[in-house]
């Protein structure tokens, strides 16, 4: 794992020589400290952490196919991931609650347009006669 870290941070800096990955054994986290060149900082966090994100990610991917836990810090200061390190602690399983009842729901009407009732043979509907005054009003 040191040296897929030290392999990613080597392709994308400027001085990869400059390149150190140091591992430290903490209870049951492996911690790895990436130090580069000052100047190549930006490089390896990348635009808004995201290259630095990448590279924690596929860490932590490695670290769980070996069934343990890694975390990555970068620079001097100490990483996001700083949180991954505070202690477990094992606690009991909360009892479950009981699911709170669903609310019932109102059936509701079914949709249904108003329309207009059907004329009696010989008489115009109020559509039709509309369109006759209509058409009368424009003469």
């Amino acid at each position: 794992m040191k040296d897929l870290i030290q392999h990613i941070a080597q392709a994308i800096v400027e001085y990869p020589d400059q390149v150190v990955v140091t591992e430290e054994h903490e209870e049951d986290l492996i911690v790895y400290r990436l130090r580069v060149a000052e100047s190549d900082m930006g490089r390896v966090i990348g635009k808004e952490g995201r290259i630095a994100n990448a590279m924690r990610i596929l860490l932590r991917v490695a670290a769980i196919r070996r069934g343990t836990r890694a975390i990555l810090e970068i620079g001097e200061g100490v990483s996001a991931s700083r949180m991954d390190r505070a202690p477990r602690i094992e606690r009991e399983p909360e009892p479950e609650a009981e699911p709170e009842p669903e609310a019932e729901l109102e059936p509701q009407a079914e949709f249904e347009p108003e329309l207009e009732p059907e004329p009696e043979p010989g008489e115009e509907s109020e559509l039709e006669a509309e369109v006759k005054a209509e058409g009368e009003s424009e003469l």
